[in-house]
């Protein structure tokens, strides 16, 4: 689970680089201003929060002999840390994506408005929005695949998936 995680992320990661260094000096200069008005850093430090126990979860699923008090221990101890010293490269793969998506005066009028009075009062609470939806979200996808798992068990299994 955790390696497909990390491999996804470096998949991911791979083309957004290559494809910023196409991208004109003054649309990215926009995308950072942006990014930086979302507060973007501190966005991914509190998604990063948010995904810890599903971190710990992945851990106690792959070695459940570790015990969940020992997992938490190891991600807490090898894990956070090296999202912590790597969260500041975040914000340019996500000006890099913005960039790629929306015109320089389009990320600064959405500059503008995350600098505004409500843009600020959205930035203070997505955090504790991303907090809270991200086990709503978890729940409701384990129910989905368990419902599609159960509407379609024969189909998946003459197709070779062992359920």
């Amino acid at each position: 689970m955790m390696r497909r995680l990390i491999l996804a992320i470096l998949l991911l990661a791979a083309p957004a680089a290559a494809q910023q260094s196409t991208i004109p000096e003054e649309k990215l200069v926009a995308a950072r201003e942006l990014v930086t008005a979302m507060r973007a850093e501190s966005q991914m430090n509190a998604t990063i929060d948010a995904l810890r126990g599903y971190m710990v979860h992945s851990f106690v699923t792959a070695a459940p002999r570790l015990g969940e008090a020992k997992a938490r221990e190891l991600v807490d101890e090898f894990i956070m840390p090296e999202f912590r010293t790597s969260v500041g490269e975040f914000p340019e793969l996500f000006a890099g994506l913005y960039a790629q998506r929306l015109s320089a005066e389009e990320m600064r009028e959405l500059a503008r408005f995350y600098r505004s009075p409500i843009g600020q009062r959205l930035l203070a609470i997505t955090p504790e929005i991303t907090a809270a939806i991200t086990p709503l979200a978890a729940a409701w996808g384990q129910r989905v695949v368990q419902q599609a798992l159960t509407k379609h068990r024969d189909a998946l299994r003459q197709r070779g998936l062992p359920l």
